[in-house]
C-alpha cells in the first residue's frame, strides 16, 4: 500500500509539473506575440529543439515553400574519369573537418567527381546567401530585357521606401551592398534583424520599416535586407514571384535535373530573397557553369559576358562585387557564390572547372574576408585539375 501511495503522489506531481509547464509555455508564447517577437517560437522549434544553434541546411520543413520546377531536365554528362578520380588526402581531410554534405567537381562541363558524405545526390540543401548571387543574375536578365534598369531609382518600384536618402537609392546599390540601410547583420542573436527576417511572418514589410539612413553608393556594408529589396523590385517589375521568374529564366534554360524550392515567409508569402533556395549540388553546379561560361548555355547567351566583368570585380570593397564574393590575392580575381555555413559555388574559367561544396561549417577566415577552405579549394583546382 505505501508503494502505491508513493506512485500516486509521484503521478500527481508529474501532472502538476506538466500542467505548469503548459501554462508557462502558453504565457511565454502570448508574451512573445504581444511584444512583437512571436517569430522566436518558430526559431526555437527550427533550431534549439533540434539541438542546433542557428539555421541549418535542412531546415526547409519548418518553412512554407514555393516550388521551382525543372521543366527541361537534362542529366550532366559524366567525364571519362568519373568514378576513377581520387581527391588528394588534404582535401578529403578538410571536407571531413568542415562537415561537408556534398562535394561536386565539374570539368569541361562534365561531371568529374561527386561525393555525399552526409546526404545523397537528391538532397535539397539550403543555399543560404548563395541566393544573393542568383537574384543578381535574375536582375541582370531583367535589365537586358528592359524590365528594369540598374540605374533606376528603387522608389520607382517601391514607392513606400523610407528614409532621408530613399530618393537616392538605385537598383545597383542593392546588388553591390552599398544601400545605406539601417540594418543589423547578425546571425547568432535571436533578437537581431536577421532572426526576425528569417523566422518572421512578413519579411518585406519588416524591411520596409527600416530606413535608408546613409548616402547610397558610398560604402560597402553587407546587408541581407538589400537583396530582399532587390527581390521586391524584381517581383513588382515582372509581376511574377521570384520562384516563377527563376524557373522561367534559369531553372528551365539551364536544364536543371531536379525541382527546387524557395523558403517563404508564410503560406503563399514572399520568398526570402537573400537566402534559401533549396536545390541539389548538381543543379547548383549548373549555376556555376553559367558563370564559368560567361553567361552561355549550349551556345546560347543567357546573360551577356560583360556583366561578369563587374560581378567578379571588387566594387566598393575588394572582396565583393555585384553580389559575388571576390578573391584573388595570389591568383586572378575569382568571383564565387557563398552561403553562411560554407556553401560554395566556385567557377574557375581558366581551368574550365566548377566546384560545389555544401555543408555545415567552414574554416576560419585568416585573411578576414574569405574562409580558409575557399583558398584551399581554389589552390587545389588551379594546381591539380
Amino acid at each position: 500500500m505505501p508503494q502505491k501511495s508513493t506512485m500516486r503522489n509521484t503521478l500527481k506531481w508529474l501532472i502538476r509539473l506538466t500542467g505548469g509547464f503548459i501554462i508557462f509555455a502558453a504565457l511565454l508564447s502570448g508574451l512573445l506575440y504581444i511584444t512583437g517577437n512571436g517569430y522566436l517560437i518558430k526559431g526555437i522549434r527550427a533550431t534549439y529543439m533540434r539541438g542546433e544553434t542557428s539555421a541549418t541546411i535542412d531546415d526547409r520543413k519548418f518553412f512554407h515553400q514555393r516550388e521551382i520546377k525543372a521543366s527541361n531536365p537534362q542529366q550532366l554528362v559524366k567525364h571519362p574519369n568519373y568514378g576513377k578520380y581520387k581527391l588528394p588526402k588534404n582535401i578529403r581531410a578538410m571536407l571531413k573537418e568542415t562537415k561537408t554534405s556534398a562535394f561536386v567537381i565539374i570539368k569541361n562541363d562534365m561531371l568529374l567527381y561527386e561525393d555525399y558524405p552526409l546526404s545523397d545526390e537528391d538532397f535539397l540543401s539550403n543555399s543560404f546567401s548563395m541566393a544573393k548571387s542568383v537574384v543578381s543574375l535574375l536582375a541582370q536578365i531583367a535589365n537586358e530585357e528592359g524590365t528594369i534598369h540598374w540605374n533606376d531609382p528603387v522608389k520607382k518600384y517601391i514607392p513606400e521606401l523610407k528614409g532621408p536618402y530613399a530618393d537616392s537609392l538605385q537598383i545597383w546599390h542593392l546588388s553591390t551592398m552599398t544601400a545605406g540601410l539601417d540594418w543589423e547583420e547578425h546571425y547568432k542573436n535571436p533578437l537581431s534583424d536577421m532572426a526576425q527576417a528569417y523566422y518572421g511572418p512578413n519579411v518585406d514589410q519588416m524591411i520596409l520599416d527600416r530606413e535608408i539612413v546613409n548616402p547610397p553608393g558610398k560604402k560597402f556594408t553587407y546587408h541581407s535586407a538589400s537583396t530582399q529589396l532587390l527581390g521586391m523590385v524584381l517581383s513588382r517589375a515582372t509581376g511574377k514571384t521570384l520562384s516563377a521568374y527563376l524557373e522561367e529564366k534559369l531553372w528551365g534554360p539551364l536544364g536543371m535535373e531536379s525541382d527546387a524550392t524557395w523558403h517563404l515567409d508564410g503560406e503563399e508569402g514572399s520568398e526570402l530573397a537573400y537566402c534559401c533556395i533549396n536545390a541539389t549540388a548538381r543543379d547548383f553546379a549548373r549555376l556555376g557553369m553559367l558563370v564559368k561560361n560567361k553567361g552561355k548555355v549550349n551556345g546560347e547567351v543567357i546573360i551577356p559576358q560583360g556583366f561578369f566583368f563587374w560581378a567578379n570585380k571588387g566594387m566598393f570593397s575588394p572582396k565583393y562585387g555585384w553580389s559575388f564574393w571576390v578573391t584573388g590575392t595570389e591568383y586572378k580575381k575569382i568571383g564565387y557564390f557563398r552561403g553562411v555555413w560554407g556553401q560554395y559555388i566556385i567557377p574557375l574559367p581558366e581551368k574550365d572547372v566548377v566546384i560545389v561544396r555544401l555543408g555545415k561549417r567552414h574554416l576560419p577566415m585568416s585573411d578576414g574576408s574569405h574562409p580558409d577552405d575557399v583558398h584551399e579549394l581554389i589552390h587545389f583546382a588551379l594546381e591539380q585539375l
